[in-house]
C-alpha cells in the first residue's frame, strides 16, 4: 500500500515537473510579444505558488475525520503561512496584485 502511494506521488511528481517546465518553456520560447510572455509567465508562477501554499490543505481532510493533529505538519504549516504573509506585504509594497 505505500510503496503504491510511493509510486504514483512520484508519477505526479514528473507529470507536473514535467508540465509545468514544458509550458514555462513554450510561453516563454514562441511569444514574440515580451509583456503576453510575461504576463503568461506570471500566471503560471501564481498557479503553482498557489499550489504550493494548498497542498497542506490536503491532510486537513484526514485531521478532521481523525480528529487529532498527528499528520499535521506543523513545522511546514507555520513556516509557509510566514512566507506567504511576507509575499503578500512585499506585493502591497510594490503595488503588484500578482505578488500580493
Amino acid at each position: 500500500m505505500v510503496e503504491n502511494f510511493q509510486l504514483e506521488a512520484v508519477k505526479l511528481m514528473l507529470l507536473f515537473n514535467v508540465f509545468g517546465s514544458g509550458l514555462i518553456f513554450f510561453s516563454t520560447y514562441f511569444l514574440h510579444n515580451p509583456k503576453t510572455r510575461l504576463c503568461i509567465l506570471g500566471y503560471i508562477c501564481l498557479g503553482f505558488s498557489a499550489s504550493t501554499y494548498a497542498a497542506p490543505l490536503a491532510i486537513v481532510r484526514k485531521v478532521i475525520k481523525t480528529k487529532s493533529v498527528e499528520f499535521m505538519p506543523f513545522t511546514l504549516s507555520v513556516f509557509l503561512t510566514i512566507q506567504a504573509v511576507m509575499w503578500f506585504f512585499y506585493g502591497l509594497l510594490k503595488k503588484d496584485i500578482n505578488i500580493a
